[in-house]
């Protein structure tokens, strides 16, 4: 087996940060993160930093699948939502990438054939909504 290049994997990570960011995809929490293409019980994550302002392979931790934890103790904090990116990279085995976005604009196209509820602690505010024909592209 030949071993994947991680510094691509990196710049593209890195990138796509950015894109996601610059695109109003994640705002200043989101985040991404991959699958370690070398060692899949592994995945990668930014440190606790805006996508917009990640530049470089320091800006990048090393977490365990199983727990969230860093392979390197003395690694900078992370964001505490590593924690779900794990959980979906154990749930969904075939996945290598998972997005996580706080963007409003993001959350109607996350639900499909069923009304619309919050699903997030600070979508509170959206109650709850029954479809109506005006609203079917929402629900």
């Amino acid at each position: 087996m030949v071993a994947a290049n991680l510094t691509e994997l990196f710049s593209t990570l890195i990138t796509g940060l950015h894109i996601l960011h610059y695109n109003g995809v994640l705002d200043a929490y989101g985040h991404m993160s991959v699958r370690n293409p070398n060692n899949a019980s592994n995945f990668f994550m930014s440190r606790d930093l805006a996508p917009a302002l990640v530049a470089n392979t320091s800006d990048i931790v090393e977490y365990q699948v199983t727990n969230a934890a860093p392979l390197d103790p003395h690694a900078p904090d992370g964001f505490i939502e590593r924690y779900i990116h794990s959980e979906l990279f154990k749930r969904f085995p075939g996945i290598n990438a998972v997005v996580h976005s706080h963007s409003s604009d993001v959350i109607p196209y996350t639900f499909s054939g069923v009304p619309l509820h919050a699903s997030i602690h600070m979508a509170g505010f959206l109650g709850s909504l029954s479809c109506s024909p005006s609203m079917l592209a929402f629900c």
